[in-house]
């Protein structure tokens, strides 16, 4: 927004007012143009003659090399001033350009508001939604306390794993009788009956959290997994024990596997030895442990932990989009800030150095007398070394032209008239008037942004709502 601002005052072209005078090196020019030498010499043919009342050529070659350094200053003086009356004229342009880039300032601001306002409205949105939806789903099933939340896939299975390998490790000593592969195949065998055993009565128990739901189908439903699960385990428990009990008996893998079931519907609690009782005893245990894992990996009421889940998401949506917002429009209203703040104080310290320079109260200035001065004395010490050099080789009076004055004639500045003066430093002041207004403005902005996109709870609510309302 500043660089128009910035690329006016570049043109401007100053120069250092240290650099703006020409250093006079006197002993140079006094060697270059031979002063003592050519007095002598000039004197010993007494020249110029005592009848002179006119400078002679080599006290025009002095005044004309320190004249051209003093030309060369003077030019560089104007130049500077004409560029800072150039400046005050330009005033108002100054000020007009400071009214853009406020404008713009605040416009641009402006629009970064809008535009986050339009992003967030479907986060605010589904907050308010789903937040609706969790109260109103608690209200229905007359629910008063928090979702239990889900652990997480990885701990759930980490956890079912666990349970089959106690159970796999635990059995596969009694599997491996009269198993051809010995502890290995009786190892495999547990395994594969433990992955069973947990499966099935883990779903059950997912489907069993059904009994705390209010509507009468989905308790029944729940109910029905309980009682499946009851039927369940104790089949495929006894049915496994039974299967054993028939390996000790000498009977081979297959005619066990064949024979297991039969066993089981002739006498289901007919085992014949406590190892196939303990057999039993594992297998409910973990799939009691099974069972109770799968029905309360979440939280116990069907759906509930999932409406909390959907609002948690919803919160940490909004929260992102919300700290996203504040943080790019801070960012954004700092920056302009800081912009209005650069284009107030440049314009204003242009102006004012401007009105320094052009009313005498700069080192211009100074450095200006100065250097007038030290053009009068070095052209008086120049002049000195030849009259004296030729007044020493003279036989005749000197010239009447060697009690001519040492000086150039005095050089007047350029007075510039007081009103433009006010001019500028009222046109500087409105410019601290605009900065300031805009400044005000982004903050009222940025203010009403932040209370529009309204925190969580006003937006649970439906405070916005309202307001919009």
């Amino acid at each position: 927004m500043l660089e128009r601002l910035k690329s006016m005052f570049r043109s401007d072209d100053l120069i250092n007012s240290l650099s703006v005078f020409p250093e006079i090196d006197e002993a140079k020019i006094s060697r270059e143009l031979k002063l003592e030498a050519e007095g002598k010499d000039r004197g010993k043919r007494n020249q110029p003659p005592a009848s002179a009342t006119n400078p002679d050529h080599i006290e025009e070659a002095i005044r004309d090399r320190i004249g051209n350094s003093r030309r060369q200053g003077l030019e560089n003086f104007e130049r500077n001033q004409k560029t800072y009356n150039e400046r005050l004229s330009r005033a108002n342009e100054f000020r007009k350009e400071v009214d853009i880039v406020a404008g713009t300032a605040q416009g641009d601001f402006a629009t970064a508001v809008h535009g986050w306002k339009a992003a967030m409205t479907r986060s605010i949105e589904r907050l308010n939604e789903t937040y609706a939806h969790r109260k109103s789903f608690r209200a229905k099933h007359k629910l008063d306390r928090p979702a239990k939340q889900f652990e997480g896939w990885t701990r759930f299975i980490a956890l079912i794993i666990i349970f089959v390998v106690i159970e796999g490790g635990m059995n596969a000593v009694m599997f491996s009788r009269g198993n051809e592969q010995g502890l290995l195949g009786g190892l495999l065998t547990a395994v594969i009956f433990s992955v069973l055993n947990v499966g099935f009565s883990t779903l059950l128990g997912t489907f069993a959290c059904n009994i705390h739901h209010t509507h009468p189908v989905r308790k029944m439903l729940g109910t029905a997994s309980i009682l499946a699960w009851i039927a369940f385990a104790a089949a495929f428990n006894f049915m496994i024990a039974h299967f054993r009990d028939l390996i000790d008996q000498g009977i081979a893998w297959m005619g066990a596997i064949k024979g297991a079931v039969p066993a089981f519907l002739a006498s289901p609690l007919g085992l014949s030895s406590m190892d196939s009782w303990i057999l039993v005893g594992i297998g409910l245990l973990i799939s009691i442990l099974a069972f109770m894992k799968g029905m309360h990996a979440r939280d116990p009421f069907p759906g509930y932990a999932h409406v909390e889940m959907e609002l948690d998401q919803a919160r940490a949506e909004h929260e992102r989009d919300l700290s996203r917002a504040i943080g790019e429009l801070t960012e954004k209203r700092d920056l302009a800030i800081d912009e209005l703040r650069d284009a107030d104080r440049q314009v204003r310290e242009g102006i004012s150095e401007a009105i320094d320079a052009l009313f005498g109260q700069t080192a211009l200035n100074s450095h200006l007398q100065a250097f007038l001065d030290q053009c009068d004395t070095k052209l008086a010490h120049l002049l000195s070394i030849y009259r004296d050099a030729n007044r020493s080789a003279r036989s005749e009076a000197e010239p009447p032209s060697f009690a001519l004055p040492n000086k150039f004639s005095p050089f007047v500045s350029t007075k510039v008239e007081d009103g433009r003066k006010r001019t500028a430093e009222a046109e500087a002041d409105r410019v601290s008037e605009t900065v300031d207004a805009a400044i005000k403005g982004i903050f009222e902005t940025y203010n009403a942004a932040i209370r529009e996109f309204r925190l969580p709870e006003d937006i649970q609510r439906g405070d916005h709502l309202r307001q919009v309302a």
